[in-house]
């Protein structure tokens, strides 16, 4: 028993401390492509990087304009194109002042051309997803 807990230890610490390239890159593009991403791990790119889209959005949004108490869910998925557009806008979330104007916004951010997914070279669709969570008083 001893020698299978140690078995376990050192198998779960290998996977632990790891290193892993991107695993931002993981954490904030979503699971649903139009292409089977893993293969070459070319995520599509906002100029000046995902940082400063998630700012620049954070920035855009009207919070005045959200009618909402206690914790709001939404979330905006846009489809990136071969070509870098947007070309799709979708909110989903359960608060339509909250979706209204995260829609607002990535209308607005849209005519950004971003750099496109890439899969074995060459660009792919991709549905890029950006969650967002409030509480409010």
């Amino acid at each position: 028993m001893k020698k299978l807990f140690v078995f376990l230890v050192l198998i779960s610490s290998v996977k632990i401390f790891s290193q892993e390239q991107n695993t931002s890159s993981t954490e904030i593009f979503g699971t649903e492509q139009f292409g089977n991403i893993e293969k070459s791990k070319e995520f599509p790119i906002y100029p000046g990087g995902i940082n400063v889209f998630k700012m620049s959005f954070a920035k855009m949004i009207d919070w005045d304009k959200v009618n909402a108490k206690g914790a709001v869910k939404s979330e905006a998925q846009l489809i990136i194109s071969e070509d870098g557009n947007v070309v799709d806008i979708n909110i989903i979330g359960d608060n339509k002042s909250l979706n209204k104007e995260m829609e607002r916004v990535a209308k607005r951010m849209s005519k950004t051309k971003w750099i496109p997914a890439k899969i074995d070279g060459k660009p792919v669709k991709f549905r890029f997803k950006l969650p967002i969570t409030m509480n409010f008083d």
